[in-house]
Formats: structure tokens, C-alpha cells, sequence
């Protein structure tokens, strides 16, 4: 029963088909595919408007994505090579100041020891200048009192004040208290003390009366006490105070290094 009724069907099917296809072939459908044609079209066209709006949207969102992906690829790439550039400058600085200190005292009879800044200190009563500095080496290196420090310029700095094992603090030329027995390099070698004045400038006392000083003049270390050799370059004259009703002159002494760019340091061992 079940055969009858599935042939039957298909046998029906396909005389609908065969005529289907009749009236078809005979333009007789073509009022009907013209009708569904035109009543699907605003609905093809919304679907199309759909299917292309998404598709669109997914296309923003991925390339969205893919740039969200290569800037972040490419900020991680700025930050190495800025950190890479950051490390190549702190070396060749250092190097060029190291440099200069060995061409400084390739020429020298007396025997430094190189050593970092570590810590600066300022003080508050003058204007947060730095007064102090400390440096990473000490009496294991054969650090004393009373030894006097340069620049890799071979510029004296300062002089050590304290020392500990491994660490070491000096005064700076233009600190209150940091004396140093100088000479002038004028006719005369006229000398004297210098002492810092308020953390900016030094001040260059008892110079005899007689002394001729010249503004320019340069001031060096007079060599006298035996832990500072002769010779080395505190700074140049830029004032003088001479007061006839008085036994003794000074004058004003401007340092010709910068104390705030300092890294690298020499102490002298005589």
C-alpha cells in the first residue's frame, strides 16, 4: 500500500513538473516569474543591504584589530630602541669622560683613582645648592682626608672629607668651608686660600696688598700641605676686592666646571 501511494505520488510530481515546464517553455508563466521577481527585489535588496553591512562591520572590526595589534607591536619596539639609545648615551658619555680623565693624567707624575658619584647633597640654607657629594669608593682604595678630587676635565673639584671602607664624601670648591691653598698664575705666583662662597662662587683671601691681580687670571693649586699636588685648575678670576685700610685683598673666583653635570670623578693620590 505504501509503494502505491509513493509511485503515485511520484508520478504526480512529475506530471506537475512536465506541465510546469510546458506552460513555462509556453511564456505562460512569465506573468507569474515577473510578479515574484519584482515582489522579491526590495527584499533581495534588504537582504544584499544586510549581507554587505555585515560583512563591512566585520571587515572594520578585524582591521580595527589588526591595528590595535601592530601599534601596540610597534609602541613595545619604541620603547626598546629608546631604552637601547638611552644606554648607548649613558656609555659613550661615560667613556668619553673616562677618556679624558686618562689623557688628563697620562701627562701627570701622581696616580688617580677613578670613581662614580653616587649621591649629592644640597642644602637648604643655600639655595638647595649641592654642597656634598659621595662617591663609591673609600679607604680600600687607598682614600684619605685631605685628598683633592677633578673632573675628567682634570678641573679640582673639591677634596675628600670623610672616608668610610667603601665610600667616600667630598666638599665642593664653592662650599662654605671647603678651603684649598692656591696660587695665581700672574707675574707675581701670587697665593693664597680659597674657600667657597654660598655654594656658587670662591673666594680667594689673604692675598698680600702689594699683589698685582688681573681679572682673567687663572687659579691653580698651590701644592702647599703635600695632599694636593700643584698645579691643578680651581678656576679664574672674575672679581677683586682691594680695599687700601686693609692688610689683605680677595677676590672672587668663578669654577670652570659644572658641578651639576658630574658623573665620573678622579681622586689624586699624590
Amino acid at each position: 500500500m505504501l509503494k502505491f501511494k509513493s509511485r503515485k505520488f511520484l508520478l504526480l510530481a512529475a506530471a506537475v513538473f512536465g506541465l510546469l515546464l510546458i506552460l513555462y517553455s509556453a511564456g505562460a508563466l512569465r506573468p507569474v516569474a515577473n510578479f515574484l521577481s519584482f515582489a522579491a527585489k526590495p527584499l533581495a535588496r534588504r537582504f544584499y543591504s544586510w549581507g554587505t553591512g555585515f560583512n563591512n562591520s566585520y571587515n572594520d572590526r578585524r582591521e580595527q584589530a589588526d591595528m590595535a595589534e601592530q601599534v601596540a607591536a610597534l609602541t613595545k619596539e619604541v620603547a626598546r630602541l629608546t631604552v637601547d639609545s638611552a644606554r648607548r648615551r649613558e656609555l659613550e658619555e661615560e667613556n668619553n669622560k673616562l677618556r679624558s680623565q686618562l689623557n688628563f693624567f697620562s701627562n701627570q707624575s701622581f696616580r688617580p683613582v677613578v670613581a662614580n658619584i653616587i649621591a649629592k647633597e644640597a642644602a637648604p640654607e643655600l639655595n638647595e645648592q649641592v654642597q656634598d657629594i659621595l662617591i663609591d669608593k673609600g679607604q680600600s682604595a687607598g682614600l684619605r682626608v685631605g685628598l683633592g678630587v677633578v673632573s675628567e676635565d682634570g678641573v679640582i673639584i673639591g677634596k675628600i672629607t670623610e672616608v668610610k671602607d667603601n665610600t667616600a664624601k667630598l666638599c665642593l670648591t664653592t662650599s662654605p668651608g671647603c678651603k684649598l691653598a692656591a696660587a695665581l698664575q700672574n707675574v707675581d705666583r701670587t697665593q693664597g686660600i680659597t674657600d667657597g662662597d654660598l655654594g656658587l662662587t670662591i673666594k680667594m683671601g689673604y692675598i698680600p696688598q702689594p699683589e698685582k691681580i688681573t681679572i682673567g687670571d687663572i687659579v691653580i693649586t698651590s701644592g702647599l700641605g703635600g695632599n694636593i699636588p700643584r698645579g691643578l685648575v680651581i678656576g679664574t678670576v672674575a672679581a677683586v676686592r682691594n680695599e687700601k685700610n686693609e692688610v689683605w685683598q680677595d677676590a672672587t673666583i668663578n669654577p670652570v666646571s659644572d658641578f651639576n653635570n658630574l658623573t665620573v670623578v678622579s681622586v689624586v693620590l699624590p
